[in-house]
């Protein structure tokens, strides 16, 4: 989990038609002394963990990611430039146990990443 630790979440809207949460980056956080020293980047599994944490607060479940469709990386994310960051379920198509959607993560008037995945959702422990 990267949630309360690596990002906070400082508000969140999940009840209209593109879900977000505005969050903010720990920049003092080990794995940008590790990702790159001097020149800290967040990575990009780390960004899709970012969008799934968030994900199952929306849904209230648990969450496993089970396909990636598609992810492009448009701009680094750097820590010492951009801390607070809002990320936009444009798509969310739940049927069943299974959740798709696409997702921007942006901030400062640039879109950092765009990402496309499939999550197996978990509201009880009888659906693993």
């Amino acid at each position: 989990m990267l949630n309360n630790d690596f990002f906070y979440v400082r508000e969140s809207d999940f009840s209209g038609p593109e879900p977000s949460a505005r969050i903010v980056l720990n920049p003092e956080h080990e794995i940008y002394r590790a990702h790159f020293p001097g020149e800290p980047i967040t990575p990009g599994v780390c960004q899709i963990q970012i969008v799934s944490e968030l994900l199952s607060l929306c849904l209230n479940a648990k969450t496993f990611l089970t396909d990636v469709k598609n992810v492009k990386y448009l701009s680094v994310i750097s820590p010492l430039e951009t801390t607070d960051l809002t990320v936009v379920f444009k798509k969310m198509e739940l049927a069943g146990e299974r959740c798709s959607i696409s997702a921007r993560i942006e901030g400062d008037g640039r879109i950092f990443s765009k990402l496309s995945m499939t999550f197996h959702v978990v509201r009880n422990s009888s659906d693993i």
